[in-house]
């Protein structure tokens, strides 16, 4: 195993490579292989026009990028799904509100993919809509579990984080399963604690109290059909193959994080959790870079829902396994492909909301 030299690498800086069960481990230290890059961002694209039917969004909950350039905002609350050009020119309207075919109660998740990279949407009521990338509706399916994102496969299956658990016994899990093409699970690759707050209330009501630090289940699409999963107990990323077999752990020599004053203050009177996360979220470049957020960076604002209130930090690791640079990107960032930077953000005194694209000047650094 052997990384490129380079004037910014840290002198003395050691990963540790073990093997287990058959399987490499890559663990590294805590500092990363060449420390902290500040991406020099300029935004070259904002969509969002205040009456413009097209352009006025409300409660935008996802943005996805093709790989023509073209951009889905997920326009939740108006239920649909606004596509334009790499340009910023509207090209077409997916979906509408309602209960019927092609249809959304709230969209909340695109994603792309199957044999013919076709156009995912997730709604509220954990339904899956499939249309063709000219936004013509093919199909819907509701797998047999709730879920909470998803991943579709080259076999027109999905990989999802799904929902189990008892409400009489109060306990509730996270499964990564891969399902088949109507939604039924083939097999569950791994299942950890939701460690969500859940009180018995008066007549048998199960209360869930959330405090946005539950341990929770995260996964994303690797180049080539592969996967990698983390759950934020411990500083370990895993990564399958087309397989499904281990590929790869990813591990980091970190101190567990304490909860700061001002976190605590937040819980109020909901119940403290017992463990700080890692980490929240995972997100993958077609480089195989694997993003891990470092903080929570989303609260609630009036009207708006949960939104994101402070750029997300990032720990940046290599598909070789190296923790390579910590950076900073937009709150609401989900594409980062190449040199671009998908994201959207809120004014709230305007009361208008952007789908926004950024360039990193000095990508190529």
């Amino acid at each position: 195993f052997a990384l490129p030299a380079s004037r910014a690498q840290k002198a003395g800086w050691k990963a540790k490579i073990l093997t287990e069960d058959g399987v490499r481990v890559m663990v590294n230290p805590a500092e990363p292989l060449y420390g902290d890059i500040k991406l020099e961002l300029e935004e070259e694209l904002r969509i969002g026009k205040e009456g413009d039917d097209r352009e006025q969004f409300y409660r935008v909950r996802d943005i996805a990028a093709d790989s023509q350039g073209n951009i889905y905002v997920d326009d939740m609350s108006n239920g649909r799904i606004q596509v334009f050009d790499p340009q910023g020119a509207f090209l077409r309207t997916i979906g509408r509100a309602g209960q019927g075919p092609g249809e959304f109660e709230y969209p909340t998740l695109v994603r792309f993919g199957g044999r013919e990279g076709r156009v995912h949407v997730m709604d509220r009521y954990r339904r899956i809509n499939i249309f063709d990338r000219q936004g013509v509706y093919v199909r819907s399916l509701v797998p047999e579990r709730g879920f909470t994102d998803y991943v579709p496969d080259e076999a027109d299956g999905f990989v999802a984080v799904m929902s189990t658990g008892s409400d009489e016994e109060l306990t509730s899990f996270h499964t990564l399963s891969r399902l088949d093409a109507n939604g039924k699970v083939r097999t569950v690759l791994a299942e950890f604690p939701y460690t969500i707050h859940m009180e018995r209330r008066e007549g048998g009501a199960t209360l869930l109290v959330s405090t946005g630090y539950e341990m929770s289940l995260y996964a994303a699409p690797l180049p080539g059909d592969g996967l990698v999963y983390a759950y934020p107990k411990d500083y370990e990323l895993v990564i399958l193959g087309p397989d499904d077999k281990r590929f790869l752990v990813i591990r980091k020599d970190e101190p567990r994080p304490e909860f700061t004053a001002a976190e605590r203050a937040h819980f109020r009177r909901i119940p403290v959790p017992k463990l700080n996360p890692y980490f929240f979220g995972l997100m993958t470049d077609p480089e195989g870079r694997i993003w891990v957020q470092r903080n929570m960076n989303v609260e609630g604002k009036r009207g708006y829902g949960p939104i994101a209130t402070e750029d997300k930090r990032f720990d940046v690791f290599g598909r070789e396994g190296a923790f390579l640079f910590r950076a900073v990107l937009p709150p609401n960032t989900r594409v980062i492909r190449d040199s671009l930077v998908y994201s959207y953000s809120v004014d709230e005194d305007q009361g208008l909301e952007y789908a926004q694209r950024f360039r990193i000047k000095n990508f190529a650094d």
